[in-house]
């Protein structure tokens, strides 16, 4: 009796199926590096070990599958498949007081596990595109991107003009450039100009004859505070957004 199925149609069944099964794996391990691996790679190991850094610490960019793979000084940090042979993961586990990565704080030991399951998956990396370069130095040097700092505040020869720090800031450049400031508004312009500001509309009359009649020193803070807590505040300002 003739067998159903030819020896090269069984053949090619096996290789379809390996195929699948491999395609299979390697999916279920990219996706596990995506979950597990990577986010813990960009917060805790970038900022020392990538090439958006000026100096790499030695020479390890984990940034990168190529640069995963070929290692550093100490050469490559892991071995596929044998966790306890990985430079990596013997610096997670904090056994070795000369050899702990991250420095300053341990993984958890949650996280030191995951790294160990993938060392055992074969290290699958799906990553192919090249690491971005360091920003150069100019770019790096932008006040932008500088750490803020609380300047000192100016000393100015009109010691009552200034009502806050930053009047004082306001006036050293005003003098600066000789120019007088503007003089004070009355209450009529005061309240016109923060109406148009924040809601685009007009005060009213009854606006106008209510803050021109306070005499209380926070009566323009009550109109601010008025003017913003308004719909039409929300409806100007939407607009922009």
């Amino acid at each position: 009796m003739p067998f159903p199925f030819s020896v090269s149609r069984c053949l090619g069944l096996l290789v379809t199926s390996t195929a699948v099964l491999l395609a299979q794996t390697d999916s279920a391990g990219n996706d596990f590096f995506e979950k597990k691996i990577r986010p813990v790679l960009t917060t805790r190991c970038y900022a020392c070990h990538s090439a958006m850094v000026p100096k790499v610490q030695g020479g390890l960019h984990l940034d990168s599958r190529d640069g995963l793979r070929t290692g550093g000084n100490s050469g490559s940090p892991i071995v596929p498949g044998d966790p306890d042979a990985s430079l990596l993961i013997k610096a997670m586990r904090y056994t070795d007081p000369n050899l702990k990565m991250p420095p300053g704080k341990a993984l958890a030991p949650e996280v030191v596990a995951d790294f160990e399951q993938w060392v055992r998956l074969g290290a699958p990396d799906p990553r192919t595109a090249a690491p971005k370069a360091a920003a150069p130095k100019h770019t790096r040097d932008w006040w932008a991107f500088q750490k803020p700092a609380r300047p000192e505040v100016p000393a100015t020869a009109d010691a009552k003009w200034p009502q806050t720090p930053v009047d004082n800031f306001i006036l050293a450049k005003l003098t600066a450039a000789k120019i007088a400031p503007s003089a004070e508004a009355d209450k009529r312009t005061l309240i016109r100009r923060a109406t148009y500001d924040l809601i685009g509309l007009p005060p009213t009359q009854k606006e106008i004859d209510d803050f021109t009649k306070d005499p209380s020193p926070h009566a323009f803070e009550k109109v601010v505070d008025r003017l913003l807590a308004s719909p039409q505040y929300g409806v100007r300002w939407a607009r922009r957004w």
